[in-house]
């Protein structure tokens, strides 16, 4: 009887440990690689697996490294200023992704610096594009925006020619995106004491 009880708790003592080694063999680790055309590491650069974001970025060397509990299918690689790359997982556990930046697809309209139109590039939000594309914008982690040279109180935003408030700024698609005007000081006349903080105006095709 005790031998048998013996053999039972052996049998569950390797079973336990059969299924924690299991368990430590589902994670997959990764170190992903982020660089430019020119071999230059992109720093600063968010990770996305199937379209899930993790808080970390690149480092200084364009390096990112990971230990994912499910094995993703698709790998994307986002930066503010390169614009966005999409690959399939293959089983690497070292992979390098090259995003190489179409300067064709962003103009910036002749006479105003400040004005953008936007290509075929694709942005997380539209805090992402104003970070990567827009001069004289201080944009916080927590998306808070404030213009340089202005005190740090949010602008106000002009949506295709009327007042909206910061959330449904926020919503807007970057790909809709035509045309952000950056107004600060007698820019701002226009627009009264509403503008007394500077003014954000953003034409869109919707």
């Amino acid at each position: 009887m005790k031998l048998i009880k013996l053999i039972t708790l052996l049998v569950i003592v390797i079973s336990s440990y059969n299924c924690i080694a299991q368990k430590k063999k589902e994670y997959t680790k990764l170190t992903i690689i982020v660089k430019d055309e020119n071999n230059n590491p992109i720093t600063g650069a968010t990770i996305l697996f199937d379209n899930e974001k993790y808080p970390r970025k690149t480092n200084r060397k364009g390096v990112f490294k990971i230990k994912l509990k499910k094995t993703p299918k698709e790998i994307t690689v986002f930066s503010a200023l390169y614009g966005i790359k999409k690959i399939k997982y293959l089983g690497q556990k070292n992979i390098l992704i090259t995003i190489v930046s179409d300067t064709k697809e962003f103009d910036i309209i002749a006479g105003n610096p400040k004005q953008t139109s936007v290509g075929a590039i694709q942005y997380l939000n539209i805090y992402d594009y104003l970070r990567g594309k827009v001069a004289g914008l201080r944009i916080r982690s927590d998306n808070v925006i404030s213009i340089r040279g202005d005190n740090n109180r949010e602008p106000l935003f002009i949506l295709n020619g009327s007042q909206v408030a910061k959330s449904t700024f926020g919503d807007i698609v970057p790909s809709t995106i035509r045309t952000v005007n950056v107004l600060k000081g007698p820019e701002t006349s226009i627009y009264g004491v509403r503008g007394m903080n500077g003014v954000i105006v953003v034409k869109t095709s919707l």
